[in-house]
């Protein structure tokens, strides 16, 4: 039996959330996200999507964002909200983020970090579209991902290629305008993120 056949994404976090939140914040913000450093607007509404420990929208509240963090896994969004002053908190999931789609009001920043390898292919494109929904007509939204590994079930997490990325941003409407790549901030061997900033078409 596989493992989701058992549990969900959530759930699998949940199976040690303290230990997932621990390995996150062992770890900065400039550390994990080199490339977010100079699209980081001043000031604004920032959307943090599968925001885990908090240790990032921590960071962008440092920075004087207004910030609201989505997180599906009850311990980690319990362990994130107890330690994130002037965070808001939020259960909600791609790829729809019912929740935030029913408010009012765009984001200047929309994070989606470590989160889209846990979206399924055919999830891919209307996750794009929401997150393209969300985001205000000058605004930014930045992602990172990396390709599933051996040890972890291929029915939980899955490698999409840069091609699927880069068409699913451009059926919602955003142009890429910078990437690149990074090793493991923690470390982990065989592990090779590749970030993106996206922006509404023009």
């Amino acid at each position: 039996m596989a493992l989701s056949d058992r549990l969900t994404a959530p759930d699998y976090y949940d199976r040690d959330a303290a230990e997932f939140a621990a390995r996150y914040d062992s770890v900065s913000f400039e550390t994990v996200h080199p490339l977010l450093a100079r699209h980081l607007p001043a000031v604004g509404r920032a959307l943090d999507i599968g925001a885990g420990s908090g240790r990032d929208a921590r960071a962008m509240v440092a920075r004087g964002l207004t910030v609201t963090a989505v997180e599906p896994a009850d311990g980690l969004r319990t362990i994130g909200a107890s330690n994130s002053d002037g965070v808001r908190w939020i259960d909600d999931r791609l790829p729809r983020l019912l929740q935030l789609r029913e408010e009012a009001g765009r984001y200047d920043l929309i994070l989606c970090s470590a989160v889209l390898m846990l979206v399924p292919p055919a999830d891919l494109a209307p996750s794009f579209v929401t997150m393209a929904g969300l985001l205000a007509p000058e605004g930014r939204l930045a992602l990172n991902l990396r390709a599933a590994q051996e040890n972890e079930p291929d029915d939980l997490f899955f490698s999409h290629t840069d091609g699927a990325v880069l068409a699913a941003a451009k059926a919602a409407g955003l142009v890429c305008s910078d990437r690149g790549e990074a090793e493991d901030a923690i470390g982990r061997d065989g592990y090779l993120w590749r970030s993106f900033v996206f922006e509404h078409r023009t």
